[in-house]
Order: structure tokens, then sequence, then C-alpha cells
């Protein structure tokens, strides 16, 4: 697995030890949500603590630092990256980015004043050190590649290693040689932006100037930072999916553009008696740079989870502006702290009404769709919630509409198109299931559900057209080879048949639905003890599963084994209590072994299945049967055709 994690990219990521991470989760704790959700818990609190440290280092200012990690720990805009389990790497990252922030506040302290006579004081230590927590940083979400110029920042303001000579002092000699001791931050930087681009383009993630023109680009970034000021300071309406707007109002965009210009300004004016300001304000832009949408990625316009790191940069700016302007008095310091504690107070309601939200996908998406607008996302994905809970019809609406608004989107199609067959509509699923493959031609699992829906129309040529096609494009896709072997088993190629049940079976070893089949099919080439080989693996791995437990009872009874054959069925019966066959099957095994009343009341209940429901060959075979129990005779084997 860790070979795997550094070796490939996944859904348009590389992010390794944000997945060696969640392997670690499942080793410890399964699949049991509370473990993950504590681990991200506790790597946010040390994050606040972690913040709280570096700016009391850099600033020596106790208080106003603390406040900033206060605003940090509980705003409601970090609930997303924190309740989210799979934005681990928003907290495992940022958790790494401070470490190395810290390690190189104190390179810089001991620049300023060595101690030699103390080992672990060399500044060397510090600097590799700050370089391999900013690698860590890279290697569980690429977000903090601006780290350099950050540091830069904070080498301005507060560490002063530059003279404050307005905007002058970045292009002096000073300046200049601070850019060039981060040089192996900027090589690192630089490694994971290539890394990162080649992942998503691999993965289909990075969007052409075709979708999205770079004028519409600039013109999004634009109004989304100034929505995440909005956001900020008004932490209202948040939601899980932010759509892309093609097209934007034009008085938004002149009020976000002047709104940024003017803020700016404003910094850049203050940069020598408050470059505290200046400090803030472009580590809020600067952090935003790589998720802002210049490089398009996905189709979101925004999101809350990008808001991680940059706010801290609009905290310092809240923070220390307003203890400046309260002054140093004892009623200022009353008064601040009061509006301190009310506020961290209405940020906690705020973010545990927040959390509500994250409950499960349902209450997730109902609420994105309640404050947002055509979001196809949101549809597609609380259409899926809904199905999960029963709620087919609505979850069919809503896949629906999610199509309308992105009808070129392959996956809503497939989504559609498999709620209509479920829901009887087999010619509407056909239709969609063909857009859904226009849309993308190397969609495997669109080709795979066509090919299985064929299947259940009985066009088994037309099956096994699609479904080797899905096989082709997803050679590793277990379940399209097990829907491939089921469509060559009906059409009678038992060998082919067969080769692709036994890819499934490696493929997909834990599927007990891929075992079953695949045993039924080597029992029909009558290979019986391989098939009862896999009957018993996919009975361990579902016992629940009365068919597995069925055609596992009736292996045994052929096999002359009949205790472990009524083992096996009575489970059946268990399960399914009109399971007809099973019962015939545990009735012949129970006068095999002389216990002729339990096989008579047995076949009596038995029989009464098959007639209720409508089985009347085998019913007649139960009669036989069961006469030839009541004179404490055995029928002899069944036969393979009893079920």
């Amino acid at each position: 697995g860790i070979v795997w994690a550094f070796t490939h990219f996944h859904a348009g990521n590389w992010h390794p030890l944000t997945w060696i991470s969640h392997m670690l989760d499942c080793q410890l704790f399964g699949l049991h949500a509370g473990g993950p959700h504590l681990v991200n818990v506790a790597l946010h609190a040390a994050n606040a603590v972690l913040l709280f440290l570096l700016l009391q280092q850099l600033t020596g200012a106790q208080w106003r630092s603390a406040m900033v990690a206060g605003l940090f720990a509980l705003h409601p805009l970090h609930v997303e990256s924190v309740a989210w389990i799979a934005e681990r790497k928003d907290v495992l990252s940022t958790f790494f980015g401070l470490a190395s922030l810290l390690a190189y506040a104190g390179y810089v302290a001991q620049s300023k004043n060595p101690k030699p006579e103390i080992r672990n004081s060399k500044p060397g230590l510090w600097y590799a050190s700050s370089a391999g927590f900013f690698t860590l940083s890279l290697l569980a979400k690429p977000m903090l590649v601006t780290l350099p110029f950050l540091m830069l920042l904070l080498d301005f303001w507060p560490l002063q290693r530059v003279e404050n000579t307005g905007l002058r002092a970045f292009i002096s000699p000073q300046f200049r040689k601070l850019a060039l001791e981060k040089w192996s931050w900027f090589v690192l930087a630089v490694i994971s932006c290539v890394i990162t681009f080649f992942a998503q383009k691999a993965g289909g993630a990075v969007r052409s100037t075709e979708y999205f023109s770079v004028t519409g680009r600039v013109i999004n970034a634009t109004i989304a930072y100034f929505d995440y000021v909005l956001k900020a300071f008004w932490p209202v309406r948040l939601a899980v999916f932010y759509p892309l707007v093609h097209e934007q109002p034009v008085g938004r965009l002149v009020i976000a553009a002047a709104f940024l210009l003017g803020v700016s300004f404003a910094a850049l004016l203050a940069i020598r008696r408050r470059p505290f300001f200046f400090v803030g304000w472009f580590w809020f832009l600067g952090t935003l740079v790589p998720v802002i949408g210049l490089v398009q990625v996905g189709n979101q316009a925004m999101a809350d989870r990008y808001s991680y790191i940059p706010l801290t940069g609009l905290f310092i700016v809240v923070v220390w502006g307003t203890s400046e302007m309260l002054g140093r008095g004892k009623a200022a310091r009353i008064l601040g702290s009061a509006a301190a504690a009310a506020l961290m107070v209405v940020l906690a309601i705020l973010t545990v009404s927040q959390l509500q939200y994250w409950r499960n996908g349902f209450a997730l998406f109902t609420r994105t769709l309640a404050v947002t607008r055509n979001n196809a996302v949101a549809n597609n994905n609380l259409g899926t919630a809904l199905v999960a809970l029963g709620r087919d019809d609505e979850g069919l609406a809503h896949y629906a509409e999610a199509v309308r608004i992105d009808p070129d989107n392959a996956s809503y199609q497939n989504n559609l198109a498999t709620a209509l067959a479920r829901a009887g509509q087999p010619a509407a699923a056909i239709e969609h299931y063909q857009a859904s493959i226009r849309d993308d031609p190397e969609f495997a699992k669109a080709y795979s559900n066509l090919g299985s829906l064929f299947l259940d129309q009985h066009h088994i040529e037309a099956a096994i057209t699609n479904l080797n096609v899905a096989v082709r494009i997803d050679p590793d896709n277990g379940k399209a080879r097990n829907n491939l072997a089921n469509a060559l088993a009906v059409a009678g190629r038992m060998d082919e048949a067969l080769r692709q049940y036994s890819e499934a079976v490696r493929l997909d070893p834990t599927n007990a639905t891929v075992r079953l089949n695949a045993g039924l099919a080597l029992a029909k080439a009558g290979r019986a003890k391989d098939a009862a080989v896999q009957f018993e693996e996919a009975v361990r791995l579902d016992p629940s599963a009365a068919e597995a437990r069925y055609e596992l009872g009736r292996q045994f009874f052929l096999a002359g084994q009949f205790q472990a054959a009524s083992e096996q069925l009575r489970e059946a019966v268990k399960l399914k209590s009109n399971y007809a066959a099973a019962g015939f099957y545990l009735s012949a095994a129970q006068a095999e072994m002389d216990r002729f009343d339990e096989a008579v009341a047995t076949a009596t209940r038995a029989l009464e299945s098959a007639q209720r429901t409508g089985q009347a060959n085998l019913a007649a075979k139960i009669q036989r049967a069961l006469e030839l129990y009541k004179s404490r005779q055995s029928s002899g084997q069944p036969g393979t055709n009893g079920k």
C-alpha cells in the first residue's frame, strides 16, 4: 500500500502521505467513522496550537497570537476541512506546513543568535527540519506550494530581516539574499506543482480554456476572493459545493474588483506604519493563488476548504488592527477581552450549527441545494443519498435535475440511467447509458451497466459487446468481468465464461456474489470440487447469503456429506423461509441420515412453499419424496435440477 501511494495517481491527485494516513485509519479503526473523525479533530486542534506557538515566537504578542489561533480553531469556514474525513489532506498538510514555519522561525532565531555549545541549536538543523516538514506538507497536499513566498513575507514582518523601506524593500540586495536562501523550498514547490499538474491532467480534472476561458477564470477568481472575505466576516449559507458560473453579473464583478484593489492599495500605503496589514492581506491573497481557479480544476467556483490556511492572514489583520485601534489602556483591554470572548461564543455556535449539515449525505446536499442555484453536483449527490435511503423516486428526480443542468456529464447520465433501470424503465435507461457513452467514450462503468441491462433484457449479443468494451477499457474491473462472464454463460460459451469468472475472482476476491457466480459456472461445467470451494468462500464472505448456502449444501449432498449438507441447507431455509429448493434438499439429507420424522416435517413445509410460489415441477418432486419419507425410505439423490 505504501509503495502504491508513492507510485500512482488516483482521482486526479497525488498525495501519498494522506493516502497512507487513511490506510492507517482503516488498519486501526476498520470502516467505523468515529476514529478518522477523531484524528481529523486532533490534527485541527494541533494546528491551532502550532499557529499560536508560531505567532507567539514570531511576534512575542501572546494574547493576539492566542486570538488568531482561536479564530482559526472555531471559524465555521473550517468545518468542511475537519468534518469531511477525505479532507484529511487539509489538516495534515497544514500541520506539517505550520511545523515547517515554526522550524524556520527557529532557524532565523539561531542565525541571529547562534549557540554552538548546544548541538541541537545549530541553524543548519533548523533549516533542514523546516525543509523536511515542508516536504511532508506537500506529500499530504500541494496547497502550500506558496510557503517560500509566505516565508519572505514573514521575513519582512514580523521577523524584520529586511529594512522596512516600503515596497523598495522587496527589490533590495537584502531581500534578494533572503530569496536565494530559500532555494530548496522553491525547488520542492516546483516539483510538487509539476507532479500535481500531471496527476490532475491524468485524472481529467484540469479544464481547458474551451470549457472556461481565461477571461472567465480571471472574473471568477476576482469574485471568489471577494466572496471568501464576505464569508470570513459573515459565515452563513455555506455549502460543500459552489457551482461555477460562466456569466457573472457586471455589477458584482465591479464591486469585487473595486474592493480588492482598494484593500490592496490601502495595504501598500500602510506598509511602513502597519506592516501587519500588508503581510496579513497578502498572506490571504497569496496562499489562495493555487486554488483560486486561474488553473481551473474541476467545476467549482470556490470551496470552504480552500480557506483553511489563507484565512489566517485576515485574522492577523483583524486582530492586530483591532488591538492598535483599542490602544493599551485598562478599559481597552477589558473591552477587547469581552469582545473577543463574545466573538468566540458566536463562532462556536455557528460552527456547531454548520456541523449539523455534515451528519450524512442527505443533510449535507439538501442544505447545499438550499443555499446555491443550478447545482448539478449537489443534485446528483443528493440523488445518491436518497437512493441509499430507499427513496428511489426522489433520487430519480434529483438525478434528472443534475442531467438537466449539466447534460454533458457522463457520470450524471449513467446515474440517471441506473435509476431509470431500477424504476422499470429500461428503454429510457438505455437511452441515457448511450448518452453517457457519447459524452465519454472511455467510461467503462457506463458500458458495464449498459451491458448488464441488455443481459437482463435477454439481448445477449449486445450485452457481450458492451461488456467486452468495458473490460477492454478497465481490465482490472472485477464487476465488469463478472457481468461479462454471466453473459457468456447465458450464451453457452462456458470456457470463455470460466476464464472471465476466474479473473473476476482474482480482481475482486472479497465479493461474495462473484464467488457464487463462479461456483455456479464451475458446477455447470462439472467441476464440483472447484465449485464447492467458491461456494464455501461466498458463505464465509457473506454468511447471510441464502443462495450461496443452498449451493454449498447441495454440493455437500451430492458428495454424500449429508451432515454438512443439512447444516448449510438449514441455514439457507432460516435465511429465506420460502426457499422450497433448499427445503427439498434438506429433507433429502435428513432422510439419508434416517431422520425421517424431521424429513417429513421439512418436506411438508417445502411443499407448501413450492405450491405457494407456483413451482409446480418442484412441488411434484417434493410430493413424491414425501411419500417415501412417510414409509421410512430415502429418495436418493434429488438430482442436479432440483433447484
